[in-house]
């Protein structure tokens, strides 16, 4: 969903906190199968209530039919044949963009007003993921950093812990989601293979550089990853990459296994 939001119509004008609501509808119409589980089941279908909700007021205050229409259009997405929903959704969302792109600057305003209680919404609403962000390179400072933007802008439930601290199994059995914070240590592979016992989707980071440095052991370590199969997640980690690359791993893992 990330490449298809940098093309020039899908998604375009937007706000954010809906794309944050499209994106576990759209990954799991990309992948859902006839064995879906209760728990991608649930995200789906509170996160499709989410959408609906925004689109709902913009129409309401907006008084624009045509929004209207495509909250029915959203909430029906749960009642169509698994086969059909993707592209009812991509019809769906060029018919939102081009909605919003007409009326812009309004949508804008009800976005700025509503902020507060939209993001509320979200997370008294949603069926949310439990992440897992792991300092495996004693860097707090930047596992911080990234657990701010994964809680406060990702909107996830979020925890942190070290490979070494004693519940650290406790954790994963936990958590929905693992991040490795980098792909620097040569432990990180080793690291990577207990996930499979715990049977946890998973990311890591790699950052390039460090200290001005170029960091060409992390970027050897994320490329031998990425051939294994793991995914690597580079620069930049803004919210929408972070939140749309966790959406699509965590829905493929449950959904394609």
């Amino acid at each position: 969903m990330y490449d298809d939001i940098r093309k020039p119509t899908l998604l375009k004008d937007v706000p954010l906190l809906l794309i944050r609501g499209l994106s576990p509808v759209y990954y799991y119409c990309r992948y859902s199968n006839h064995q879906n589980s209760p728990e991608t089941e649930q995200i789906f279908l509170t996160h499709l209530n989410y959408c609906a909700s925004l689109i709902r007021v913009m129409g309401e205050e907006l008084k624009n039919q045509d929004l209207c229409s495509l909250t029915t259009r959203m909430r029906m997405l749960e009642n169509i044949p698994q086969n059909n929903r993707l592209p009812e959704l991509g019809d769906l969302t060029q018919s939102l963009t081009q909605l919003i792109s007409g009326i812009r600057p309004e949508v804008e305003r009800i976005f700025k007003e509503h902020k507060t209680n939209f993001i509320t919404r979200y997370n008294e609403s949603v069926r949310k993921l439990s992440l897992l962000v792991v300092d495996n390179n004693n860097e707090p400072e930047r596992v911080t950093k990234l657990e701010s933007t994964l809680k406060n802008f990702c909107y996830y439930e979020v925890d942190k812990s070290s490979i070494q601290a004693y519940n650290y199994p406790d954790k994963l059995v936990k958590s929905d989601f693992i991040f490795f914070a980098s792909t620097h240590p040569a432990n990180i592979h080793s690291d990577i293979k207990s996930l499979k016992t715990y049977h946890k989707p998973g990311l890591a980071i790699a950052y390039i550089e460090k200290d001005g440095v170029v960091d060409r052991q992390a970027i050897r370590h994320g490329a031998q990853l990425q051939k294994s199969g793991f995914p690597v997640l580079y620069k930049v980690f803004t919210p929408i990459r972070l939140f749309t690359s966790v959406d699509k791993l965590y829905m493929k893992f449950h959904l394609n296994n």
